[in-house]
């Protein structure tokens, strides 16, 4: 009788059942997932630097400043101009006198001596003049000029401006000759008296930019007696026009 205690032979022991085929089980990793696909580097893409920041956080507050400080200044400047009210000078011809004139075929000679009353109306600026030119035409031809010494007004001022022109020998076309000679025999002469300066505005410290002065006196009658050579200013005081 077999002994109970020894083993069972002759029957081969069952298989020993292994997973992944018999393979070694894959390592153990911090994810229960797939790991997620590599990010995509682009060589030529940089992240801006801070300093790069920077320097564009200062320009454009500069820029932004500029442009503040140019409105205020602006708007300074329009209430400034409304609160003073500069208002051009006014331009009287108070005398005009011809001497000496004689005329050939194609020239004229003459004198002329002129006077303005210049008013400054502005009660709160006075006005500088400088670089004065006075010019005389005949029916827009010009005949002679003179400069002029500069000078300044005060507010509610008036002064006299005084001019002589001359022309020796000036060139006129004969038909210009013509009619002036016609105008004479009749026993008047218009003449046309214009004024050119440069003129600034001032009050206190305030000096607003310089502007070119322009005045013009246009039909000025000049009386002559039958063959006269002198004449004077016919109807008083005359009015210019003035404007920049």
């Amino acid at each position: 009788m077999q002994d109970p205690s020894r083993p069972a032979t002759g029957y081969p022991a069952p298989p020993f059942h292994q997973p992944n085929g018999g393979q070694a089980p894959p390592p153990a990793t911090a994810y229960p997932y797939a790991a997620p696909p590599p990010q995509y580097y682009n060589p030529t893409y940089a992240p801006p630097r801070p300093s790069s920041l920077a320097s564009r956080s200062f320009f454009r507050a500069f820029f932004a400043t500029m442009i503040c400080l140019a409105v205020v200044f602006g708007v300074i400047l329009i209430v400034t101009w409304l609160v003073l009210r500069p208002s051009l000078p006014h331009f009287t011809l108070h005398a005009l006198s011809v001497s000496n004139l004689s005329t050939t075929a194609q020239s004229l000679s003459a004198t002329w001596n002129i006077s303005f009353l210049v008013r400054n109306g502005n009660g709160k600026m006075s006005v500088s003049y400088n670089a004065l030119r006075s010019s005389l035409f005949y029916r827009t031809n010009y005949i002679a000029e003179s400069q002029l010494p500069p000078f300044k007004q005060d507010t509610k001022s008036e002064s006299t401006l005084n001019a002589t022109l001359s022309a020796a020998g000036t060139y006129l076309e004969p038909r210009v000759i013509d009619d002036l000679n016609d105008e004479k025999a009749k026993g008047q002469v218009l003449f046309d008296v214009q004024i050119l300066a440069s003129t600034s505005f001032r009050s206190g410290s305030w000096r607003f930019r310089t502007r070119v002065l322009k005045v013009l006196c246009r039909k000025m009658p000049v009386g002559f007696s039958s063959k006269a050579a002198s004449g004077d200013l016919v109807g008083g005081d005359k009015e210019c026009q003035v404007w920049t």
